[in-house]
């Protein structure tokens, strides 16, 4: 391409350039309807929904002695990559969670994304960063699950790991001191002419005693899932069905091996082994996590819609974004906040349920 643009003529070429520069009030001003909508989207913590309780002075406190500790109404966000995303799709662990500290009105956030590192976050155009949502939210506990896919460029690059690391945990303290770092769970052998993880996980031991000493350093909670799981020497139970992706009941598991690591075993104990399909086997536990998956599927299309080009991002100026009867007004925005009472029924829900649980 670019040796066809230097072949054409000198008056083509200015063409080019004067298109471009006639191009820019166009650029500038869908930028400028973009930031008006994400003003909207994002309004002021206090206007917010489904926001965390008032931060007080024990919420502005890191966990005493680096022990892991909700308050009533608390806000966990939990943010990480592939796993974390997945994680909310089946619910296990925000069920136990729940159980645990039922009728304290604790609530949950999945912040996770697919790609997410210790390095980037990459949104699309006019998506608001971690900061801003967890801003919004008023997330008073945040839960970090990162090193998994990091640990695949090895030991040499654990140094840069623990350097980024060290920097998102800093922008993440300036919502709340109150963080929980992750292990992640161990890599598996895969089957067929699929690689052998397994042999990543000698790296990843690695860079989970990475994890483990910017814990020891902050004064952290430090949940240790890759060595709850067998570490290096995993064997069992089965988590993947790839050696990397976690199935259903893998992440049964691993939600099992993050409770048990805070020393709530008991409630493991009585939503029982999962199945094949992540499903437990006491039946009021089960109804309590298909309810969670129900809320976290109104919680996902609310948080980061398929669409959000035309919500916040550089089609906001497109007529199918705006009311067609009148084009000052933009309908989507407004139609969005229909999920809030939905996500809020969905919680009050929840709560019952977990109300009734031994």
């Amino acid at each position: 391409m670019r040796m066809y643009r230097d072949s054409m003529p000198m008056k083509t070429n200015l063409k080019i350039r004067t298109d471009r520069l006639n191009s820019l009030p166009r650029l500038c001003l869908t930028m400028a309807l973009s930031a008006v909508c994400i003003a909207g989207f994002l309004a002021p913590p206090e206007a917010q929904p489904l926001s965390g309780a008032d931060s007080n002075a024990s919420r502005r406190q890191p966990f005493p002695g680096g022990r892991f500790m909700l308050e009533r109404d608390d806000l966990l966000a939990f943010l990480g990559g592939a796993d974390v995303a997945a994680a909310q799709h089946t619910g296990s662990l925000e069920a136990l969670l729940t159980v645990q500290h039922r009728g304290m009105a604790v609530r949950f956030r999945n912040f996770g994304w697919e790609g997410d590192t210790v390095f980037a976050q990459p949104r699309d155009i006019g998506f608001p960063s971690i900061k801003a949502h967890l801003q919004r939210v008023r997330a008073s506990v945040i839960v970090l699950q990162f090193g998994r896919s990091e640990s695949l460029s090895g030991r040499d690059a654990l140094p840069g790991f623990v350097s980024a690391y060290e920097r998102l945990l800093d922008e993440c303290a300036q919502q709340t001191p109150r963080l929980v770092l992750v292990a992640p769970p161990p890599f598996e052998k895969a089957e067929g002419l699929l690689p052998d993880l397994s042999l990543r996980n000698a790296d990843l031991a690695e860079y989970a005693s990475a994890i483990r000493g910017l814990a020891r350093r902050r004064d952290l909670p430090f949940l240790d899932v890759f060595g709850e799981l067998g570490g290096i020497s995993h064997r069992g139970p089965r988590l993947t069905d790839n050696g990397l992706q976690l199935t259903p009941r893998g992440q049964a598991v691993v939600a099992h091996a993050f409770v048990r690591q805070l020393g709530f075993g008991s409630v493991v104990d009585l939503a029982g082994e999962p199945d094949e399909y992540g499903s437990w086997p006491n039946a009021e536990f089960e109804r309590l996590r298909q309810t969670v998956i129900a809320k976290n599927r109104l919680w996902f299309n609310y948080w980061r819609p398929h669409n959000w080009a035309f919500l916040g991002g550089d089609r906001t100026s497109q007529p199918s974004s705006r009311d067609y009867r009148d084009p000052k007004i933009r309908w989507f925005p407004d139609e969005m906040e229909k999920f809030v009472p939905l996500i809020e029924s969905k919680e009050t829900e929840i709560a019952k349920l977990a109300e009734k649980l031994p």
